[in-house]
């Protein structure tokens, strides 16, 4: 081409290798467990309600969303008492997260449809909110009088927001929220509880959720959701299979009755410490709220994109999906107290409808789900409950 400087082909080879080793640099600057992925289509498709904020969105994927514009005011309020209660300039906050900026980008495989500024004004504003939000429920006498949040008339806004703060696509990096919170109360750390007992705190009052102490506080997360599913794992973990399979179904409930299983309540905190013995299967009590269908889609599909190694919460769905197959078999559930339903569907139904939600709800994981499992454990109950079920001593 007339007017250009030839370039050697030396210097477009060193060019070449440059661009790669750029492109493999970024990479290895981010592990993929730390990228915030979508939810996948054929998750998505039949329930799309159950992944999206109903009154927060935080982070950059509903960020412009008209729905949610609401909230938008109060979160910067809450932004405005964080900087109040840290003591700390807003331009110091800001160069703490333009120095975070391109490890937080490159988590984010989607392309944000922000330019610097907006993104740095986007974590902080959210940022912010989350640590205030923590904050003000750990200390309760803080809290503003017409904070809408905490509006002790609309008991449903908190719980709104609970449910907003574990979806899949409404997260930020723990890592953001963990520098800023660091940095603003510095001085006041050896007094405040670390950022992480926080979140505890805050999620504590959702369904089934007592994790051990020492679990809680050193936990490496990647965000709220991520911490989620780490409390909600045993004390002690399940050996692990060499490679995956298929999870075999099991009898309903109703014939292992009639070959003499008896269903009772496991007295452990953990969703997942389901056993077998003498007869007997034991299984802790679900308590079902109207989060609980949203909790448990989006943190399937999170250890669908993320975890595939830890399949607990998988297996756990699984399980119940093979377990309530029926209305007769939801009944015989809640009529043993096994799940517990009074806190569910928000108003008085009968057995006959709860058991009927029950069952649909169950029955839609199965049928939009392919079940794989490498858990020994849950592997041994089920060919257990299967050996029981076919001997005819029993």
């Amino acid at each position: 081409m007339a007017g250009t400087v030839p370039t050697s082909a030396s210097d477009h080879h060193d060019e070449l290798v440059t661009s790669i080793s750029n492109r493999l640099r970024q990479l290895s600057e981010t592990s993929f467990n730390c990228r915030l992925l979508t939810v996948l289509d054929k998750l998505r498709k039949n329930h799309k309600e159950a992944f999206l904020p109903k009154q927060i969105s935080i982070g950059p994927f509903y960020h412009h969303g008209k729905r949610w514009k609401a909230m938008e005011d109060h979160k910067w309020r809450y932004l405005q008492s964080f900087l109040a209660r840290t003591q700390k300039k807003l331009q110091e906050c800001v160069e703490v997260l333009k120095k975070l900026e391109k490890r937080t980008c490159l988590c984010y495989l989607e392309k944000i449809d922000l330019n610097n500024d907006e993104f740095i004004t986007m974590v902080l504003v959210d940022g912010a909110f989350v640590i205030e939000l923590f904050l003000l429920n750990h200390f309760p006498e803080k809290k503003a009088v017409n904070d809408v949040i905490f509006d002790k008339k609309k008991e449903w806004m908190i719980m709104d927001v609970r449910r907003d703060m574990s979806l899949m696509e409404n997260q930020l990096q723990f890592f953001v929220l963990e520098n800023l919170y660091n940095f603003a109360f510095g001085s006041q750390l050896t007094v405040l509880p670390s950022l992480l007992e926080l979140a505890y705190d805050f999620f504590i009052s959702r369904v089934n959720l007592k994790a051990e102490g020492a679990r809680i506080f050193d936990t490496d997360v990647n965000h709220l959701l991520d911490a989620l599913r780490s409390w909600y794992l045993p004390a002690t973990q399940d050996a692990q299979g060499d490679g995956w399979k298929n999870v075999e179904a099991i009898p309903r409930p109703s014939h292992l009755r009639a070959a003499g299983v008896k269903f009772r309540i496991s007295e452990s905190n953990c969703l997942f410490d389901i056993k077998f013995s003498v007869g007997v299967l034991y299984i802790p009590c679900l308590e079902l709220f109207p989060v609980t269908e949203s909790f448990l889609r989006n943190i399937t599909a999170f250890k669908q994109s993320y975890y595939k190694h830890d399949s607990y919460s998988i297996e756990y769905v699984a399980f119940l999906e093979n377990l309530i197959n029926t209305r007769a078999d939801a009944k015989l559930l809640i009529k043993k107290c096994i799940i517990d339903v009074e806190n569910w569907l928000g108003h008085d139904g009968t057995l006959a409808k709860d058991a009927e939600a029950l069952a649909n709800l169950f029955n839609s994981f199965g049928k939009e789900n392919r079940f794989w499992t490498r858990n020994i454990n849950f592997c041994s109950l089920r060919q257990d409950l299967k050996a029981y079920y076919r001997s005819h001593w029993h």
